[in-house]
């Protein structure tokens, strides 16, 4: 049988894309550096997610032998229609939902794989089988099933988005002391590749031509590496010495009494519970640890991290702005006392872990102020 050279094309760009990917998945799993890879979990939250999406390009490689089978070509179309935003979907939360103790979509987004499997395994099966499958009203039948479950993960995916997007707003501030625990630059930069992915995918769904089909994987491939060279470094501040004995999920798990109902009541806790957050951040200085988060403040202060944040709010400015604020307090004196210390030096002895999250600081509190 010969082909044409557009169909060789074809073929050639969807055997690279699926080599990319199958190499892409392979490095994921195997790329364990020491001493991140006692903590995969931790620093790099999705690899697993990551090893699965990219495997699942396997399904495509009959099609790589088939560039004239109209079923061979509408099920590549298929599987990109549903996988960019199912798997986009996945990867998004599964990073930032864990950074974020985010857990309510799992199990959603993992009940929803089961039909994102049959359809692509259903077209799998009649790419394989001979003779024409998908044809005339059928054809129709089984592209309207799976545009409606195109939708479904539209919907994950904007969901996704707009968790991170809320994240970079408001989160970081509100939960982390130090500006660089959460991964904003690496959100930043990340956040172009599913929107990219996606409407590449699509534009070549929707058109359906060979040629913009092999144009579209070629590109496809290249959005896939760019994102794994950004994902196989660790993007989370906390140095992998700082691990306690005992899990962090473990700690958040630990039962925390809650603040009393009556108002007079409330009030007198809210006092209490300012002189014990005093105590523990100024006295204790638990500003100097540079990746103190609420969480942590909370057990310390064995009170809800949510009522915590709430007359930090209330009565001390906002977790945040008031945990830096001690931080430049103490920045300003350590300066009276050593005179000769570098930024660096400073930056680092009063909390904020680098000259650049000193910077950053100092530029977010002197806006708070100017308001």
């Amino acid at each position: 049988m010969f082909y044409t050279f557009r169909e060789l094309c074809y073929s050639s760009s969807l055997a690279v894309f699926i080599a990319v990917s199958l190499a892409i998945a392979a490095v994921r799993w195997g790329h364990k550096c020491e001493p991140y890879s006692r903590h995969m979990d931790y620093y790099f939250p999705a690899w697993k997610v990551v090893v699965y999406s990219f495997l699942t390009s396997i399904v495509l490689i009959p099609s790589v032998f088939m560039p004239k089978e109209t079923d061979a070509i509408l099920h590549v179309r298929m599987m990109l229609m549903l996988s960019s935003f199912y798997f986009s979907s996945m990867i998004l939360f599964s990073y930032f939902g864990k950074v974020l103790k985010v857990n309510w979509w799992k199990r959603p987004l993992y009940a929803l794989s089961i039909p994102f499997a049959a359809m692509i395994g259903s077209g799998c099966a009649f790419t394989l089988i001979p003779g024409t499958q998908l044809e005339g009203s059928f054809c129709k039948f089984y592209f309207s099933v799976g545009g409606s479950l195109a939708i479904v993960f539209l919907f994950c995916f904007a969901m996704a988005v707009t968790m991170l997007v809320r994240a970079l707003r408001r989160v970081a501030v509100a939960n982390y002391s130090n500006p660089e625990d959460f991964p904003t630059h690496y959100a930043m930069q990340v956040i172009w590749i599913p929107f990219t992915h996606v409407a590449v995918s699509w534009f070549i769904v929707y058109m359906g031509s060979l040629e913009i089909l092999a144009v579209g994987m070629l590109i496809l491939s290249i959005i896939n590496v760019a994102f794994i060279i950004g994902a196989l470094s660790p993007h989370r501040a906390k140095d992998v010495r700082q691990f306690e004995a005992v899990p962090e999920t473990v700690c958040e798990a630990v039962e925390q009494p809650c603040p009393p109902a009556v108002e007079e009541e409330s009030n007198t806790f809210k006092d209490d519970l300012v002189k014990t957050i005093r105590r523990c951040v100024e006295e204790e200085k638990a500003y100097l640890d540079s990746h103190l988060t609420l969480a942590t403040l909370s057990r310390s202060c064995g009170v809800n991290r949510t009522y915590v944040s709430q007359v930090m709010s209330e009565r001390l400015g906002g977790f945040f702005m008031y945990i830096n604020r001690c931080r430049m307090a103490h920045a300003a004196q350590f300066k009276l006392e050593y005179p000769e210390a570098s930024v660096e030096e400073v930056a680092i002895a009063s909390g904020f872990g680098s000259r650049q999250s000193y910077y950053n600081v100092r530029r977010q509190l002197q806006k708070e102020g100017d308001r």
